[in-house]
């Protein structure tokens, strides 16, 4: 039993406690007879679904790091999740145990993706959708950011309130509802619902000792620093919870006022759920719900129903709680109330007035995939087969040899940036941009020389990218160049289902574009933030321009997978590459002169640390532009 300096923890290994968890509770099955399954640990995934689910309604997939319980596994049953997917502590899972879930409960139905909204969950969850969708699945994703603690953050945290989404949208798919209904649902509780906390101290990792902090208004329920600290009078003031209590109300019912919730207040009033973060007792509990229920601000809201008070969406035991409100409808109210299998949620109990009686002195995968891998697998085998001999070629996936060119001098330079790249990021961040796309890089190059890359088949291309890069690249830029690239595979296949006869141009910009736009969608970061976007998105724009310079232009009897397709492209003109080269290098080097950052670890960084140098990332994106501009003119030379 582990010890740590503020006293023992009921643990075994600190890095086995998420794992034997969620086996104890496993071991368990709900009233209703029914129970979960979980993944092999050998898969290196945490997974938790349910044991009785037929894939014949709507499938409910949340999860995050693990240090939240019972979230999310608690909530997998009947009426609830369909699905977990659970990381490390505090840790996002990965895109592929995402996509795994993804692959074993979706049927044709469809599956809805519910996100708190912190990067890693954004990024992963996210680009496993956009994986999932190009294997056929129908999936859609919902982000919840119910955090009011302050007021101007862009990117609000996903908290408590992420649990009534789950309820909401279990109760609808439980009826037969479809994705359509049930993501509309879903944003529309996400978008209206508010939730703010208070803590005395933050959790305790297991084997570690306790972070000792003031006491916090607005924690996060990963320990990030609070809105505000807690001046508290001594532990013997028997108004303390009465203060707390009074700063807590006031500050989330600014903050819900600010959300619109679609007009005035629904007659049926609002739902509040107390969270308990970790270390309440029961005693505590109930001392909040009656500070709660008889604060004047929300009895002048109207709370009609409760949920809680119970530990729902903790961070570890961490001695806090929070308090959530959502504006109630009749939809609203009759699916909180829905009957669902999970013994962790405590149901939705109606608010009555508090009435006395004088005592008495007396007495809760496709066919067609596997087909596709098999022909994938045999090419590759013909390839390698054909390299072992001697034989150059690589006509075991379509090859063409001017875009391997490209390919190349683009992996290359990122290899001779690499020490560069780091001393650029050492400035404002940790000193990796180099290294990381040195790593994606490589893993690419291993890919290409691995006979794993169709050079002539541009959809194939991307997507093969795409994966070597979320597997190879790591952190936070591999997962966003991945998404780029898996979701401009997409968008090309699309266009070569539908549009087979379009200019490439065009469909490069078309797809990249597309790509670009949701690699923005689940990163948050925008055009003059000081990233890669700043280069990128330029050189797009002059591609666009190329290719409106070039309508004249028609390439008759295109096919998309014709290994042909690149020089069909250079003998139309339709690309630029010195002009996007160009305009890369413009944005790159004008990020230099942005003092402030939005995105990345660069947004914390003083502006006179920023000034006069470029951002790593936009760096990379340039030099890249400016190899694929020098291999094309080698090659028209």
């Amino acid at each position: 039993m582990s010890s740590s300096e503020s006293g023992r923890q009921f643990i075994n290994q600190p890095r086995q406690v998420v794992g034997e968890a969620l086996e104890g509770c496993a071991r368990l099955r709900h009233p209703d007879g029914s129970g979960v399954r979980l993944s092999d640990p050998a898969s290196g995934m945490r997974l938790v679904v349910r044991d009785d689910w037929a894939r014949d309604q709507v499938a409910l997939i949340s999860g995050g790091g693990s240090g939240h319980e019972p979230a999310h596994a608690g909530f997998v049953g009947a009426g609830m999740l369909t699905a977990a997917v659970c990381g490390e502590l505090f840790a996002s899972p990965t895109v592929d145990a995402v996509l795994a879930a993804i692959r074993e409960v979706t049927g044709e139905a469809g599956a809805l993706l519910i996100v708190k909204n912190y990067t890693g969950d954004r990024l992963n969850f996210g680009l496993a959708a956009e994986r999932a969708r190009q294997e056929g699945f129908k999936v859609e994703m919902v982000i919840i950011a119910d955090d009011v603690a302050l007021p101007d953050n862009p990117q609000p945290r996903g908290l408590a309130g992420t649990l009534l989404v789950h309820k909401v949208t279990g109760a609808l798919a439980a009826r037969g509802a479809g994705l359509k209904e049930i993501t509309a649902v879903a944003r529309r509780v996400a978008d209206s619902c508010s939730t703010l906390g208070v803590a005395f101290n933050v959790g305790r990792h297991p084997g570690k000792p306790r972070e000792q902090r003031v006491p916090e208004l607005g924690l996060g329920i990963h320990g990030e620093p609070g809105a505000m600290a807690l001046e508290l009078g001594s532990d013997s003031d028997t108004h303390g919870v009465h203060a707390v209590m009074d700063t807590v109300v006031t500050a989330l019912v600014q903050g819900h006022s600010r959300k619109d919730v679609g007009g005035d207040l629904p007659a049926s009033g609002h739902l509040l759920l107390i969270n308990d973060l970790g270390g309440c007792s029961a005693l505590e509990r109930g001392l909040l719900l009656e500070e709660a229920l008889t604060h004047p601000s929300l009895q002048a809201l109207g709370i009609h129903a409760v949920v809680g008070p119970q530990p729902l969406m903790t961070s570890l035991d961490m001695h806090g709680f929070s308090l959530t409100l959502l504006p109630l409808d009749s939809l609203l109210e009759e699916a909180l109330s829905a009957s669902c299998a999970p013994v962790a949620w405590p149901g939705v109990q109606p608010v009555t007035p508090l009435t006395h009686f004088t005592p008495s002195q007396d007495a809760v995968r496709t066919a067609s995939d596997e087909a596709s891998d098999a022909r994938r697998a045999q090419a590759k085998a013909d390839c390698q087969e054909r390299a072992a001999r001697g034989v150059k070629s690589r006509a075991g996936l379509p090859g063409d040899p001017q875009v391997e060119q490209r390919l190349r001098a683009a992996l290359e330079i990122l290899l001779a940036s690499e020490a560069d790249l780091d001393r650029l990021d050492a400035i404002s961040g940790d000193g990796d941009t180099g290294s990381t796309f040195a790593s994606g890089a490589r893993a690419v190059i291993e890919a290409l020389e691995d006979c794993e890359l169709a050079c002539g088949d541009s959809g194939e291309l991307m997507t093969t990218i795409g994966k070597q890069l979320a597997h190879g690249m790591g952190g936070s830029s591999g997962v966003l160049l991945s998404t780029l690239f898996t979701a401009a595979a997409t968008r090309w296949k699309e266009q070569s289902d539908a549009n087979g006869q379009a200019p490439l141009g065009q469909r490069w910009h078309d797809a990249l574009s597309h790509g670009v736009a949701r690699m923005q969608h689940y990163g948050g970061a925008s055009r003059g933030d000081r990233s890669l976007l700043d280069a990128l998105l330029p050189a797009l724009e002059a591609l666009q321009a190329s290719v409106q310079s070039e309508k004249q232009v028609s390439v008759q009897g295109y096919q998309s997978a014709s290994p042909a397709e690149s020089r069909q492209e250079i003998r139309a003109g339709r690309v630029d590459w010195a002009a996007m080269a160009r305009a890369a290098r413009q944005g790159a080097d004008a990020t230099a002169e942005m003092a402030k950052a939005r995105a990345g670890r660069s947004a914390y960084v003083p502006s006179a640390h920023l000034v006069g140098n470029s951002d790593p990332g936009a760096e990379a994106v340039a030099r890249v532009f400016e190899a694929l501009a020098d291999a094309a003119e080698e090659a028209a030379g």
